[in-house]
């Protein structure tokens, strides 16, 4: 950015006197350094007070809500600007230096030539701005097709339902419905949203894989918990969480230390989901 406000007087100030120079004597152009450098010091007021414009126009008038009214409102202040202070500054140099004055047709063509190109530094700073925000809205797109496309996948890859056995009989429940999942007595056993309960004819670990993650989460070794049977979250000893379980379930379970931050992790990025 520091460069930037360095190269635009230097920009501005040298385009507009090679410009108005070769203007005034199209057959006679001499490049003299002391002019440049002169036209290069005139020009720091006019791309500060540039800069200023832009700064205070984006907290009044944004380019999503009137980009119109933005676009004529810093044009008409530049030109408003640009008068006062080239003409100003330029006069003011000249009567110190007593190089005597320019004539009317000769300021109308400094003033045209400096605001034509103080407009197209604008317009040129504006396209460098707007193509980095194209540029991060287009990477932020493709992260959120991505994961989209990665839920999609995931929900695709799970099971839509559970076989379970209950009794003698065998049922199917909704993967939507299942509550927790956990080891008894040597079999896993499954319980849904309105307290049913069966026996799952596999491992835990052949369960989770049928189940979705961003729905489910290993918080012990013998149990699986949906996020919406965790009622709250609290900090434990030694880096374990301790979390707090809706009824008709009433227990509770600890987050061991190197499951705790997978655990917060998962627990967050999905907190605005619902099954």
């Amino acid at each position: 950015m520091r460069s930037l406000r360095i190269l635009e007087p230097i920009f501005l100030g040298c385009t507009a006197n090679v410009v108005i120079n070769f203007l005034f004597n199209p057959n006679t152009f001499e490049a003299l350094p002391g002019e440049f450098i002169v036209a290069c010091i005139l020009s720091i007021p006019i791309t500060e007070g540039n800069r200023y414009i832009d700064h205070r126009l984006e907290k009044k008038i944004t380019w999503l809500g009137n980009p119109r009214r933005r676009l004529v409102t810093h044009f008409f202040l530049i030109a408003l600007l640009l008068l006062v202070l080239l003409n100003i500054l330029g006069n003011g140099y000249l009567w110190i230096t007593q190089n005597g004055f320019f004539s009317w047709k000769e300021l109308l063509v400094i003033n045209l030539v400096t605001l034509c190109l103080a407009m197209a530094l604008t317009l040129l700073k504006w396209g460098s701005f707007f193509y980095s925000r194209w540029v991060r809205a287009e990477s932020r797109a493709s992260v959120s097709a991505k994961m989209a496309d990665d839920l999609r996948r995931s929900i695709a890859g799970s099971a839509q339902s559970i076989e379970i056995q209950k009794g003698v009989s065998k049922i199917r429940i909704e993967v939507q419905a299942i509550r927790m999942a956990r080891i008894a007595f040597g079999t896993v056993r499954l319980y849904s949203d309105n307290g049913e309960c069966g026996v799952y004819p596999g491992t835990l670990s052949q369960l989770s894989a049928q189940l979705p993650g961003f729905w489910f989460f290993q918080v012990t070794r013998d149990a699986i918990l949906h996020r919406e049977m965790i009622s709250s979250i609290s900090t434990s000893t030694f880096g374990k969480i301790q979390l707090t379980i809706k009824p008709p379930l009433d227990s509770g379970f600890t987050v061991s230390r190197p499951k705790a931050a997978a655990f917060r992790k998962w627990y967050n990025s999905n907190s605005t989901r619902k099954a």
